[in-house]
Protein backbone atom coordinates (compact mmCIF):
# COMPACT_ATOMS: atom_id res chain seq x y z
CA UNK A 1 0.00 0.00 0.00
CA UNK A 2 2.80 2.29 0.99
CA UNK A 3 4.36 1.88 -2.09
CA UNK A 4 1.40 2.43 -4.55
CA UNK A 5 0.57 5.57 -2.27
CA UNK A 6 3.93 7.05 -3.30
CA UNK A 7 3.53 6.63 -6.69
CA UNK A 8 -0.16 8.25 -6.74
CA UNK A 9 1.93 11.19 -4.54
CA UNK A 10 3.95 11.60 -7.52
CA UNK A 11 1.43 11.53 -10.88
CA UNK A 12 -0.57 14.26 -11.11
CA UNK A 13 -4.04 13.89 -10.19
CA UNK A 14 -5.41 14.91 -13.08
CA UNK A 15 -3.11 11.54 -14.90
CA UNK A 16 -5.76 9.44 -12.24
CA UNK A 17 -8.96 10.96 -12.89
CA UNK A 18 -9.38 13.30 -10.02
CA UNK A 19 -9.98 16.90 -11.11
CA UNK A 20 -7.51 18.68 -8.39
CA UNK A 21 -5.04 20.98 -8.82
CA UNK A 22 -2.35 19.62 -6.25
CA UNK A 23 -2.73 16.63 -4.07
CA UNK A 24 -3.55 16.82 0.03
CA UNK A 25 -3.52 14.09 2.30
CA UNK A 26 -7.16 13.82 2.62
CA UNK A 27 -7.61 13.83 -1.75
CA UNK A 28 -5.13 10.52 -1.49
CA UNK A 29 -6.51 8.41 1.40
CA UNK A 30 -10.05 9.30 -0.81
CA UNK A 31 -8.33 7.79 -3.73
CA UNK A 32 -6.71 4.96 -2.32
CA UNK A 33 -10.12 3.98 -0.66
CA UNK A 34 -12.19 4.88 -4.07
CA UNK A 35 -9.21 2.47 -6.15
CA UNK A 36 -9.56 -0.47 -3.61
CA UNK A 37 -6.09 -0.45 -2.52
CA UNK A 38 -7.14 0.25 1.56
CA UNK A 39 -11.11 -0.24 2.41
CA UNK A 40 -9.78 2.65 4.68
CA UNK A 41 -6.70 5.30 5.84
CA UNK A 42 -6.76 8.33 7.72
CA UNK A 43 -5.18 11.70 5.93
CA UNK A 44 -2.66 11.90 9.04
CA UNK A 45 -1.34 7.88 8.58
CA UNK A 46 -1.13 9.13 4.89
CA UNK A 47 0.93 12.29 5.65
CA UNK A 48 3.39 10.18 8.14
CA UNK A 49 3.75 8.05 5.05
CA UNK A 50 4.42 10.16 2.63
CA UNK A 51 7.04 11.87 5.50
CA UNK A 52 8.76 9.28 5.91
CA UNK A 53 9.76 9.58 1.62
CA UNK A 54 9.99 13.48 2.03
CA UNK A 55 7.08 13.96 -0.14
CA UNK A 56 4.60 16.93 0.22
CA UNK A 57 3.00 16.63 -3.20
CA UNK A 58 0.57 19.46 -2.22
CA UNK A 59 3.73 22.01 -1.91
CA UNK A 60 4.29 24.16 -5.42
CA UNK A 61 6.54 26.35 -6.96
CA UNK A 62 5.67 28.36 -9.63
CA UNK A 63 7.37 29.38 -12.51
CA UNK A 64 6.96 31.63 -15.78
CA UNK A 65 7.75 29.60 -18.78
CA UNK A 66 9.86 30.81 -21.92
CA UNK A 67 8.50 28.26 -23.64
CA UNK A 68 4.69 29.55 -23.26
CA UNK A 69 4.39 31.83 -26.64
CA UNK A 70 3.60 35.22 -24.90
CA UNK A 71 2.23 37.66 -27.37
CA UNK A 72 3.65 40.77 -28.66
CA UNK A 73 1.66 43.22 -26.38
CA UNK A 74 3.22 41.11 -23.44
CA UNK A 75 6.29 41.19 -24.26
CA UNK A 76 6.25 45.05 -24.84
CA UNK A 77 4.90 45.79 -22.01
CA UNK A 78 7.44 43.51 -20.53
CA UNK A 79 10.55 45.63 -22.14
CA UNK A 80 8.61 49.28 -21.28
CA UNK A 81 8.62 48.23 -17.39
CA UNK A 82 12.39 47.07 -17.57
CA UNK A 83 13.11 50.59 -19.30
CA UNK A 84 11.57 51.89 -17.11
CA UNK A 85 13.16 50.50 -13.76
CA UNK A 86 16.45 50.89 -15.22
CA UNK A 87 16.90 54.09 -17.42
CA UNK A 88 18.19 56.80 -16.20
CA UNK A 89 15.99 59.48 -14.66
CA UNK A 90 15.88 62.79 -14.96
CA UNK A 91 16.07 65.34 -11.91
CA UNK A 92 12.51 65.58 -12.74
CA UNK A 93 11.20 62.04 -12.57
CA UNK A 94 10.37 59.33 -10.04
CA UNK A 95 9.24 55.59 -11.24
CA UNK A 96 6.96 54.16 -8.02
CA UNK A 97 6.06 50.62 -7.82
CA UNK A 98 2.28 50.85 -6.40
CA UNK A 99 0.79 47.84 -4.55
CA UNK A 100 -1.73 46.65 -2.00
CA UNK A 101 -1.28 44.57 0.94
CA UNK A 102 -4.41 43.40 2.33
CA UNK A 103 -5.68 41.18 5.69
CA UNK A 104 -3.29 43.04 8.00
CA UNK A 105 -4.03 41.74 11.37
CA UNK A 106 -2.78 43.29 14.22
CA UNK A 107 -2.67 41.94 17.24
CA UNK A 108 -1.81 43.22 20.97
CA UNK A 109 -0.02 41.16 23.38
CA UNK A 110 -2.00 41.13 26.07
CA UNK A 111 1.60 41.32 28.52
CA UNK A 112 4.75 42.91 27.31
CA UNK A 113 7.76 41.05 25.80
CA UNK A 114 10.66 40.26 27.67
CA UNK A 115 14.18 40.10 27.22
CA UNK A 116 16.61 37.69 26.51
CA UNK A 117 18.98 37.86 30.47
CA UNK A 118 21.30 35.73 29.88
CA UNK A 119 23.37 33.99 27.19
CA UNK A 120 21.08 31.20 25.64
CA UNK A 121 17.95 32.20 27.13
CA UNK A 122 15.14 33.07 24.54
CA UNK A 123 12.95 36.18 24.49
CA UNK A 124 9.46 35.85 25.84
CA UNK A 125 6.40 37.21 24.19
CA UNK A 126 2.95 36.88 25.61
CA UNK A 127 1.40 33.59 23.83
CA UNK A 128 -1.96 35.70 24.12
CA UNK A 129 -3.32 38.45 22.42
CA UNK A 130 -6.20 40.87 21.54
CA UNK A 131 -7.26 41.18 18.23
CA UNK A 132 -7.49 44.70 16.76
CA UNK A 133 -9.08 44.01 13.47
CA UNK A 134 -8.03 43.63 9.76
CA UNK A 135 -5.97 46.94 8.32
CA UNK A 136 -4.84 47.21 4.47
CA UNK A 137 -1.71 48.55 3.58
CA UNK A 138 -1.95 50.80 0.26
CA UNK A 139 1.64 52.20 -0.55
CA UNK A 140 3.85 53.18 -3.27
CA UNK A 141 8.18 52.19 -3.28
CA UNK A 142 9.81 54.60 -4.94
CA UNK A 143 12.44 52.25 -6.81
CA UNK A 144 15.26 54.86 -6.70
CA UNK A 145 15.36 55.94 -3.12
CA UNK A 146 13.46 53.27 -1.40
CA UNK A 147 11.20 55.64 0.01
CA UNK A 148 7.86 54.23 0.89
CA UNK A 149 4.43 56.44 0.81
CA UNK A 150 1.98 54.65 2.55
CA UNK A 151 -1.38 54.58 4.26
CA UNK A 152 -2.71 52.25 6.46
CA UNK A 153 -6.93 52.16 6.55
CA UNK A 154 -9.71 49.59 7.61
CA UNK A 155 -11.50 49.56 4.49
CA UNK A 156 -10.27 48.17 0.37
CA UNK A 157 -11.79 50.72 -2.01
CA UNK A 158 -11.46 52.90 -4.71
CA UNK A 159 -11.69 55.82 -1.81
CA UNK A 160 -8.89 54.42 -0.46
CA UNK A 161 -6.76 53.90 -3.46
CA UNK A 162 -7.15 57.42 -4.48
CA UNK A 163 -6.64 58.31 -1.31
CA UNK A 164 -3.04 57.29 -1.91
CA UNK A 165 -2.62 58.79 -5.05
CA UNK A 166 -3.79 62.23 -3.74
CA UNK A 167 -0.99 61.63 -0.76
CA UNK A 168 2.02 60.80 -3.44
CA UNK A 169 0.44 63.91 -5.64
CA UNK A 170 1.04 65.93 -2.35
CA UNK A 171 4.33 64.83 -1.64
CA UNK A 172 5.81 64.13 -5.45
CA UNK A 173 6.83 67.95 -7.38
CA UNK A 174 8.47 65.39 -9.98
CA UNK A 175 6.87 64.01 -13.03
CA UNK A 176 5.71 60.18 -12.01
CA UNK A 177 5.77 57.12 -13.72
CA UNK A 178 3.53 54.38 -11.74
CA UNK A 179 3.62 50.68 -11.74
CA UNK A 180 0.67 49.67 -10.56
CA UNK A 181 0.35 45.54 -9.99
CA UNK A 182 -3.35 44.16 -10.73
CA UNK A 183 -4.59 41.20 -9.33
Amino acid sequence: MATHLVKLACELPDDVARSLSTWTCAELAKTLIRDGIVDSISPSSVQRILAAQKLKPWRVHHWLSSNVLRDEAFCQTVRNICTLYTRELGAHERVLCVDEKTSLQPRTRTSATRPARAPNEPVRVEHEYVRQGALNLFAAFDTRTGEVTGILRRRKRQVEFIELLEAIDRTTPAAISLIVTAA
